[in-house]
């Protein structure tokens, strides 16, 4: 019976030796491209691909870095083009990992465009409505994330996402929300603050909404993933900044329309 469990014991090291010797020393998974493409393919259900390599450590925690990902709604044609990242970091725990609990310690995005709306656009066409201004926006229905970073940990059928921080390009916000892995439904909070001027691109310079400038912006993002929608709530803005500036346009539109209304018809006042 001894002799029985040392020889047990013995499998079981070995086995669990050559295992770490493999995946430390030999396992590649740039050599699995098309499996790992599928695999993430057929569990989020969207077209998933990546262009650059995959650069992987085990230890004391997973890590991977991966480069060139496209994410597609449907197939990989330009027009169902959702997400693109230029590079991703990602840091999961290896201990709760083994005990298959999915706690990711932390993700970093950079160069990540998400097609379907524009946060920066929503923002300023917001403000320049509430300023009886018409901002026409640029045109592009895509967010430009210069750089994201967040915690995940995936509860039953929800992954619960904290400690998000995302900068665009005129604006960093941090908040955090969940996503329902079977229905893809989304629900984001955020508070956002607009960035100092010098550091916006110039064409949102010309458009610079000053009178947001140190304030909180809540800021909602929901629907689903591949149709998501935004608001963002200005009216404690509105209300101390902008509404005075709003009452002296109109009276300056009403003492204009008076004159002209005057001069027309020899007003007797």
């Amino acid at each position: 019976m001894k002799k029985t469990l040392l020889n047990s014991l013995y499998v079981l090291v070995t086995l669990s030796s050559l295992f770490f010797i493999y995946l430390f020393f030999i396992f590649n998974p740039n050599d699995y491209k098309d499996e790992i493409t599928s695999y993430i393919s057929s569990k989020t259900k969207y077209d998933f691909r990546y262009n650059g390599e995959i650069e992987a450590s085990y230890y004391p925690n997973i890590k991977f870095l991966m480069s060139g990902i496209q994410i597609f709604k449907i197939s990989s044609e330009p027009k169902d083009m959702m997400i693109e990242v230029s590079s991703i970091e990602l840091s999961l725990s290896l201990e709760k990992l083994i005990n298959s609990i999915i706690d990711v310690n932390h993700i970093k995005a950079y160069g990540l465009k998400y097609h379907g709306i524009n946060a920066d656009d929503i923002l300023i066409k917001t403000y320049s409505l509430s300023k009886f201004s018409l901002f026409t926006g640029s045109g592009k229905k895509m967010t430009n994330v210069k750089s994201m970073s967040a915690k995940a940990k995936i509860i039953g059928d929800n992954m619960k996402i904290s400690n998000i921080y995302i900068e665009t390009e005129i604006m960093e916000a941090k908040g955090s929300g969940f996503i329902n892995l079977i229905t893809k439904e989304v629900e984001f909070n955020f508070i956002g603050k607009i960035k100092k001027y010098e550091n916006v691109i110039s064409f949102y310079q010309n458009n610079y909404p000053k009178e947001l400038m140190d304030e909180e912006l809540p800021i909602m993002i929901s629907g689903q993933l591949n149709n998501l929608s935004m608001s963002i709530d200005l009216s404690h803005v509105v209300m101390q900044k902008i509404e005075p500036i709003r009452e002296k346009i109109i009276d300056e539109i009403q003492d204009k329309v008076i004159n002209e209304l005057r001069d027309k018809i020899k007003l007797p006042f």
